[in-house]
């Protein structure tokens, strides 16, 4: 596995970002709120530079923030399906940029988490060869 959990970091929040300034301008209403998405994925963007550095706390709190976000996101997306006063239109849309950045952070949480496990064991090799 290539560890590069500063990329994946760096990709997700560019997916947040850009999936969340689509969904700003394609509402004609603007909702500051269609902006969460941004301001989360330009948050990660930013704490990528302490993940190069290898700062494990900052490494851990995204990999909270990004589960989060994963979660919040899918419920909202699932709500979305549900809600009888959207259009057709604005339905779809919703759903479709709340799957994509669930998917997103899902996928990059896993990342990490695999990151994490295979980081684990080679700490175990390396202390069992040095016994």
């Amino acid at each position: 596995m290539i560890n590069k959990p500063h990329i994946v970091n760096f990709m997700n929040g560019m997916v947040l970002t850009l999936v969340s300034l689509f969904s700003y301008f394609s509402n004609p209403a603007r909702p500051f709120t269609a902006l969460i998405g941004a301001v989360v994925g330009i948050g990660l963007i930013s704490l990528t530079s302490y993940i190069i550095k290898g700062n494990r706390t900052v490494a851990h709190i995204l990999v909270g923030v990004t589960f989060l976000f994963a979660i919040t996101t899918g419920i909202m997306g699932f709500k979305s399906s549900k809600n009888a006063e959207l259009d057709e239109l604005t339905r779809s849309r919703r759903m479709i940029v709340f799957a994509i950045m669930s998917g997103s952070c899902l996928g990059s949480t896993g990342y990490y988490i695999m990151g994490f496990i295979d980081r684990k064991k080679r700490m175990k090799l390396e202390e069992s060869q040095n016994l």
